[in-house]
């Protein structure tokens, strides 16, 4: 069993720190990010804990060799995690989702041998039938898991008979919340909403453009929708407006271009996605991250002569 805990003040490294998930994640809500990863995994189960203070734009793609489980601690809108729910992530290439801030998610992974009845439908999202009373107990004892293990393990090693009962009540919360013949599989329709439609394409479109992203009005174009019917899409989906939405993708593509390569210049990694008016961008990037593109650089800079000296 390996048990890992992790506190990130940069959405970027937040998500590179499950092993195992490709996961990119982007800062859309302005502020200093925090974030924390409590991460239990043994042979046969994996549960992570995985909270933020700040809304974040993410794209993953999940082992395929388990099932993905998900139950809300702190969720606050209505849409991919219900509160009270137990939902299966799907089988695909990738997932995205927007989180809001000051999320709190439980995730439970499990090998795809055992509960074969899951691969029903497994492209989509679904949200299964467990009585609240089965979910609120199980969903408590991870919780108090997690926060034990946070407070009491950040720098010492775990004993070898702790780390048997830990393994033993995930197996067994496990077996009791998806060994019950009662339950069912409720399909999750929103997937297949127009609204939703829009955002993802929007979505494929920018992600598979990253140096030429397209204009609000291209975008437009290309879905033959109008503008009204995008600025209601994403608002109903994400939150924000498409103009707000995408401005902050594209200052976090800048930012995870300046960790990867402190040495270039501000004005040509603002460039590339398309901020050519300097106080403006650096602007906007303080309002988002809370610090000045310059910061960002310099930290990682002196991060990179720490590592090579």
């Amino acid at each position: 069993m390996t048990i890992t805990f992790h506190h990130y003040l940069d959405a970027a490294e937040h998500a590179q720190r499950l092993e195992g998930w490709q996961h990119e994640s982007s800062q859309i809500e302005a502020g200093l990010f925090s974030g924390e990863i409590v991460d239990i995994s043994s042979e046969k189960v994996r549960l992570f804990r995985e909270s933020a203070n700040l809304g974040l734009s993410q794209r993953m793609h999940f082992p395929e060799s388990q099932w993905h489980l998900v139950t809300p601690l702190l969720w606050s809108r209505d849409d991919h995690f219900k509160a009270d729910t137990l939902t299966v992530l799907p089988s695909c290439d990738q997932f995205w989702g927007v989180s809001q801030s000051s999320y709190d998610l439980l995730v439970i992974s499990v090998d795809r041998g055992r509960h074969e009845w899951l691969a029903r439908d497994e492209h989509r999202l679904r949200q299964l039938e467990v009585s609240h009373a089965c979910l609120n107990q199980v969903r408590s004892q991870w919780q108090w898991m997690t926060d034990y293990l946070r407070h009491r393990f950040r720098d010492e090693p775990v004993p070898m008979a702790l780390q048997r009962s830990l393994t033993r009540q995930l197996e067994e919360s496990i077996e009791l919340l998806l060994g019950s013949d009662v339950l069912t599989v409720e399909l999750d329709a929103s997937n297949y909403r127009t609204r939703r439609y829009i955002v993802d394409y929007c979505q494929s479109l920018i992600h598979s453009r990253p140096d030429d992203p397209p204009s609000l009005m291209a975008l437009c174009d290309q879905l033959k929708i109008s503008r009204r019917t995008l600025q209601y899409s994403f608002q109903a989906e994400v939150g924000q407006s498409p103009v707000t939405y995408l401005r902050a993708l594209r200052l976090n593509a800048v930012r995870r271009s300046l960790l990867q390569d402190p040495t270039q210049r501000l004005a040509d990694a603002a460039a590339g996605q398309g901020f050519f008016h300097q106080s403006y961008f650096c602007r906007e990037y303080r309002r988002l991250f809370q610090e000045l593109p310059s910061a960002t650089r310099d930290r990682a800079l002196a991060a990179n002569r720490q590592g090579a000296a």
